[in-house]
């Protein structure tokens, strides 16, 4: 039993060992002095053995049972809202009526079946997305000890869907000069700031950016995001972009990079698509096509495939190559000049 903090993140756990269990059980209680003081209470209730007993029969639990644990359990960890209110809104709306009147463990590949036809129609991408979040919440209940097993992973193992990746033919930097020309001063900004450190756009890391995350001193910005464990991390910006944010955070009203009119914002896709279409743009071009021509152009100028790899927060190169980098025909006819001749 122990109490610790996560350094990059400040939030504090408790860590504990379960009969039966390899690894040991860690419950996370968010940062600050008042994280502390429950990550403290809660090995002191460990300790004197008043956990709040599991259920006798595990058989007996079901979705909507653990699906609340695993909810409590990512609010103590400070988990992004919207991400908890899209878990709520998809066990309501759709998990539930389907599963519920099952216990989990009588749960069979038909029921998910029966959820999984409720995104025909959708993007491979947003399929696996939604039923991954239900798989995960199987998961945590296996980890935690509240169930046996996932009754979900051998069906999805079979019959998750490989994604392809985005196809940016349609998309060039010149294209996304004549979008950033005819936006509106907020999503110009917008773009300046995703363009300059490949922020992921959503509330947690694009337009989570503070005032207080940018180092003037080292011409650094910290990304505060919280999507994996490299999330995390800080970005250099050069002497151009160094300008602009001073001459924004002259005039900034918010604690925020971005805001609009006086206010924080958390999104732009009203502008966003507004400005596509004046264009004439493919309509799947979205907010995330930008961070893909970012990862394409700066790999195709030779930076280091590890280092954008961090910079997007990202952990594996296999990810960033197959998922994010599109190569070009002009990058195949660098590839064979630059080869030397053999005769």
């Amino acid at each position: 039993m122990s109490v610790g903090q996560i350094k990059t993140t400040g939030v504090w756990y408790c860590q504990y060992r379960v009969a039966g269990k390899k690894s040991p059980v860690k419950e996370y209680f968010g940062k600050g002095t008042e994280g502390k003081k429950a990550a403290k209470l809660r090995d002191l209730e460990v300790r004197k053995a008043k956990i709040k007993k599991l259920p006798v029969n595990k058989s007996d639990m079901h979705l909507d049972e653990l699906a609340q644990l695993y909810i409590n359990h990512e609010k103590r960890k400070k988990r992004d809202k919207s991400y908890l209110s899209l878990i709520g809104d998809k066990l309501n709306k759709e998990w539930l009526p389907i599963l519920a009147e099952k216990s989990i463990m009588q749960l069979n590949p038909k029921d998910f079946e029966k959820v999984h036809m409720l995104y025909d129609g959708k993007a491979v991408s947003t399929q696996n997305r939604y039923m991954d979040y239900l798989n995960i919440i199987f998961n945590f209940g296996v980890r935690m000890d509240y169930i046996d097993k996932n009754p979900m992973k051998k069906w999805w193992a079979e019959m998750k869907q490989p994604e392809q990746s985005r196809n940016l033919d349609y998309f060039s930097l010149s294209d996304f000069r004549k979008l950033y020309d005819v936006s509106p001063p907020h999503l110009q900004w917008t773009f300046d700031v995703m363009w300059s450190l490949g922020a992921r756009p959503g509330p947690s890391e694009l337009f989570g950016l503070m005032w207080k995350d940018v180092n003037w001193h080292d011409n650094e910005i910290r990304i505060r995001g919280t999507k994996t464990h490299a999330s995390d991390r800080v970005i250099p910006i050069n002497d151009g972009f160094k300008e602009r944010l001073k001459a924004k955070y002259a005039e900034a009203q918010t604690d925020y990079l971005i805001e609009f009119r006086g206010r924080r914002i958390k999104s732009v896709k009203s502008a966003f698509n507004s400005s596509k279409k004046r264009v004439g743009l493919d309509k799947s071009v979205c907010m995330y096509t930008i961070r893909h021509l970012f990862t394409s152009e700066t790999l195709a100028k030779g930076a280091d495939a590890k280092a954008v790899a961090n910079m997007l927060g990202h952990t594996s190169l296999r990810m960033i190559m197959n998922t994010y980098y599109h190569e070009t025909n002009d990058e195949r006819r660098r590839a064979i000049e630059v080869k030397p001749e053999l005769l």
